[in-house]
């Protein structure tokens, strides 16, 4: 439903004006090294196995699964002020993820579950085009909610093992703020992307999580580090071929907060600051005469280490998710 929303918004990029309203922007898009994009990707891809998510208990330390992100971004009006120099756009965006750990031999359950949507974002670009620095870019969203929960099948069995704590709801609200330097306007274009992002959570009393009496004492649960999250991406693509091929390398560094219990509610774990590493390498097609909405299409690698980035799992420290990744832009 998010992308044919996606794509009834956007016909072709000849179509539509360069200001005005439900104009696209070719700036402030997730780069490709997003964990949450506004693009739709989908990884099929071995991960570090553990208990809390192992439905039949196999024990094994490594398994494949598939994990899909339907993203989007609905622009609502764009200007362009002296000669092109300056630009702004207003745009709202909205993403799910789903983990579906369709090899599971009993049930292939859903293992997570999770949304994302906010208060529309202002980007604001001055394009330079000295050199190296083409441009820079200041994006700022006031509000955005995620929600995100654990599967029903796993919560059930956890129910059922009598686990102290089954179910953790990871729920909050936060603003957003991200400073780029040389926006990849031109797609075709051999780009060098740097971007500085980072994000406050506003519900601080619940940690960004909380628990319900039916589900574990809240007791369970630490108290919060800094309810702030920071990013540092970089982003490179080479110039395209004629037929619109290029190789694209995009790579994020992350500090987080690793959550603050244990995930059967055995024994304790102190809420602290991790580092997360996410990294795309692969291959881009760009659709000749043509840049809106699915005008490209990447294929490639994609690796992550940090605290699992699902759910009421980002307590867990040392996970590894690796394998292809398909992304539709």
């Amino acid at each position: 439903m998010l992308l044919l929303t996606a794509f009834s918004l956007h016909i072709t990029a000849q179509e539509l004006p360069r200001k005005g309203f439900f104009c696209y922007a070719p700036y402030g898009r997730s780069l490709l090294a997003d964990v949450h994009p506004n693009f739709a990707r989908i990884d099929i891809a071995g991960f570090s196995n553990h208990t809390a998510y192992d439905y039949s208990q196999s024990n094994k330390p490594w398994r494949m699964s598939v994990f899909g992100v339907m993203g989007m971004e609905a622009p609502i009006w764009r200007g362009e002020f002296q000669q092109n120099r300056f630009g702004v756009s207003f745009s709202t965006t909205a993403s799910s993820t789903i983990w579906l750990d369709i090899l599971e031999p009993t049930t292939a359950p859903v293992v997570n579950t999770d949304y994302r949507f906010g208060m529309p974002t202002t980007t604001f670009i001055h394009r330079l085009n000295k050199g190296f620095l083409r441009n820079y870019s200041i994006a700022f969203s006031p509000y955005k909610h995620e929600s995100t929960h654990i599967g029903d099948e796993l919560q059930i069995q956890h129910m059922e093992q009598g686990y102290t704590l089954r179910r953790v709801n990871v729920s909050y609200n936060y603003a957003e703020l991200a400073f780029t330097v040389n926006e990849p306007e031109d797609s075709w274009a051999s780009c060098h992307t740097l971007r500085l992002s980072a994000a406050v959570l506003y519900n601080l009393s619940r940690r960004g999580y909380n628990v319900t009496p039916a589900d574990g004492p809240d007791q369970l649960l630490s108290q919060p580090t800094a309810p702030v999250e920071v990013w540092l991406q970089y982003q490179y693509q080479t110039k395209a071929t004629q037929g619109g091929l290029q190789g694209i390398v995009s790579a994020e560094i992350r500090n987080r907060a690793l959550h603050g219990y244990t995930y059967n509610g055995e024994g304790t774990q102190d809420e602290r600051r991790i580092f997360t590493y996410n990294l795309f390498a692969g291959l881009r097609i760009n659709a000749p005469n043509y840049s809106g909405v699915f005008s490209q299409f990447a294929v490639g690698v994609r690796a992550y280490h940090g605290n699992c980035p699902y759910g009421q799992f980002r307590n867990l420290p040392k996970y590894t998710q690796i394998g292809l990744s398909l992304i539709f832009q």
